[in-house]
């Protein structure tokens, strides 16, 4: 009896331990990615109310919608920026003079009622004593006042990329956030804010390169008039194509963490011909339009 106990309990023993050794190796780790997804696309299910904003159209018929890879949101593909920062309206009077040949049968006064001025005007400015003039006489006509008006717009060069963000790290020399013992050359602008935020294009341009840039991370360089480069970099995600035109507003990607980065932010760099500019200098940029329609100046 004794034997057959111990036989029974070697047979457990056994199927236990060979369940164990040709189980699934891949089944625990499946099992854990599954649940840091889940806990992932869930991360920003209880967004700030402001941040919140940021994912939704004005209109439906003026946005579509990308899908922002690790959350449950789409990101629009366009946020509302005003380039606009004043108008003035500029008033002007102008008084033109012409000449006028005598034609036959032409008076005095029907050349003043042609022309919307009085006798005694042309009478002044052509030193007459009479009324009477000549055929083929030239005369100088007084052309009345005409007001005119032009309007300058003043706007902005580059928006705030990424516009609910706070200043975490400014451009110049500051201490190496991951050696404190040095001192390097900060070559952007740190703008901090949650993970998913949407990223916008600083100003209109051309996409030059999207893709993974080493210790940038996810990264968008946009190329602008004038020389002007604009660089996004830490993204969580990246939208559009190489060679695509955008315009200041348009959705370009995310905030995130990826390449070597401390937290959560987007690292903004401009570049005009080859060096590095101070980006808030840019960001206080702007330019003079003369007598264009504003909803031309807007994007």
């Amino acid at each position: 009896m004794i034997l057959q106990w111990w036989m029974f309990l070697f047979l457990l023993l056994a199927v236990f331990f060979s369940s164990v050794l040709y189980a699934n190796p891949f089944d625990s780790f499946e099992n854990e990615l599954k649940d840091y997804i889940d806990s992932e696309n869930n991360q920003n299910s209880e967004l700030d109310p402001e941040l919140r904003d940021l994912f939704q159209p004005d209109s439906e018929d003026d946005f579509s919608y990308k899908k922002n890879t690790g959350t449950n949101f789409k990101l629009p593909s366009h946020i509302k920026v005003s380039r606009l920062i004043s108008t003035t309206v500029v008033k002007a009077e102008k008084k033109s003079n012409s000449t006028y040949k005598v034609k036959p049968k032409d008076t005095l006064s029907s050349i003043a009622a042609n022309y919307g001025t009085k006798v005694s005007v042309i009478k002044q400015l052509n030193n007459l004593k009479s009324d009477s003039i000549r055929v083929n006489q030239v005369i100088n006509i007084s052309v009345p006042k005409v007001q005119t008006a032009s309007t300058i717009y003043k706007m902005k060069v580059f928006a705030l990329p990424v516009v609910t963000a706070k200043i975490s790290s400014r451009f110049g020399y500051r201490r190496d956030p991951f050696n404190p013992n040095i001192n390097n050359f900060h070559s952007g602008l740190d703008l901090s804010a949650p993970v998913g935020t949407p990223v916008i294009a600083s100003a209109d341009g051309v996409i030059e390169f999207r893709g993974r840039n080493g210790g940038y991370g996810n990264t968008v360089i946009i190329r602008h008039k004038d020389g002007y480069k604009t660089v996004y970099a830490h993204c969580s995600t990246t939208i559009g194509d190489v060679g695509q035109e955008v315009k200041m507003g348009t959705v370009i990607g995310s905030v995130g963490r990826t390449g070597t980065a401390t937290g959560a932010h987007l690292h903004f760099e401009v570049m005009q011909r080859g060096k590095f500019i101070n980006p808030e200098s840019a960001l206080q940029k702007i330019e003079i339009v003369t007598a264009k329609d504003p909803q031309n100046t807007k994007s």
